[in-house]
């Protein structure tokens, strides 16, 4: 894949970073992701960073805290390498954002994002071992997960991948954080975390059919496909659909005419 990023400012290489992985767009991820930390320690090492604080981002052009670039830029790169099964570069990548106290910084705004990336760091670092089959994280990592509501949505859906990967249970787990899911389903449907709450209820779909629960596999299927039909998130749609196919065989009639139903809606919101 070949991106022409050249001219392009730190700012608007955060806001391609975000809509790649938005389409899961992983290996673009990772060229956007290399540009940006690239012109970020440009900028850092042209004023001097390496010898004094960065007094204030504003004057570097920058809208967010140099820290957040160096950290933001190899946290969406190890994600994107992970989701492409290499582990070991996702974990290289890791080891860059989880000690960022190295950048020359003064402010506030600075440290809270050294902080952020070391929790960060620690919560992906459970997510490769869990999703190498190391399940005796699991608790350790469901423990951040209470303590880091943003992160219980994501999270969750490592877990839910992981359980499916090693077939093993996580019935508790889910209801347990069941609540507070569906007390911030509104929150969770912003475009920001459209791809995460779509993701989730996919994958619920897939681990009750790992658990030989067709009935309420079935059903989330069903609220996956009219949750991507509600949000217009074309991935999502897609995944459902697929699944809903391998599973067909074990749907009752009802659950049919559910799935009909949303089609015709779909045809008749496009028109003839």
């Amino acid at each position: 894949m070949k991106l022409d990023l050249d001219g392009i400012q730190a700012d608007s290489l955060v806001g391609m970073l975000k809509a790649s992985y938005t389409l899961e767009n992983w290996e673009g991820i990772v060229l956007i992701a290399d540009k940006l930390y690239s012109e970020i320690n440009n900028i850092y090492e042209t004023n001097e960073g390496r010898h004094a604080p960065v007094e204030n981002h504003n004057v570097l052009g920058l809208n967010r805290s140099i820290v957040y670039y160096f950290g933001y830029s190899m946290c969406l790169k190890g994600i994107a390498l992970r989701k492409q099964g290499n582990n070991s570069e996702s974990r290289a990548c890791i080891k860059k954002y989880a000690e960022l106290g190295w950048i020359n910084a003064i402010h506030e705004e600075d440290l809270q994002e050294v902080e952020y990336y070391k929790s960060i760091a620690k919560a992906n670092t459970y997510v490769i071992d869990l999703l190498e089959g190391k399940i005796v994280v699991l608790d350790e990592y469901i423990d951040f997960l209470r303590n880091n509501k943003d992160e219980m949505l994501p999270g969750l859906i490592h877990v839910l991948e992981s359980s499916i990967k090693y077939n093993y249970s996580v019935d508790s787990i889910l209801a347990e954080f069941q609540g507070v899911i569906d007390s911030m389903s509104e929150y969770y449907k912003t475009k920001r975390n459209i791809r995460y709450y779509n993701d989730y209820i996919y994958l619920l779909g897939k681990y009750y059919s790992k658990r030989e629960n067709k009935a309420d596999a079935l059903n989330t299927v069903l609220n996956a496909l009219t949750s991507s039909v509600n949000l217009k998130d074309d991935i999502g749609f897609k995944k459902a659909v697929a699944l809903f196919e391998v599973l067909r065989e074990y749907a009752t009639l009802i659950q049919l005419e559910q799935y009909k139903n949303i089609m015709i809606t779909i045809i008749e919101k496009n028109g003839s």
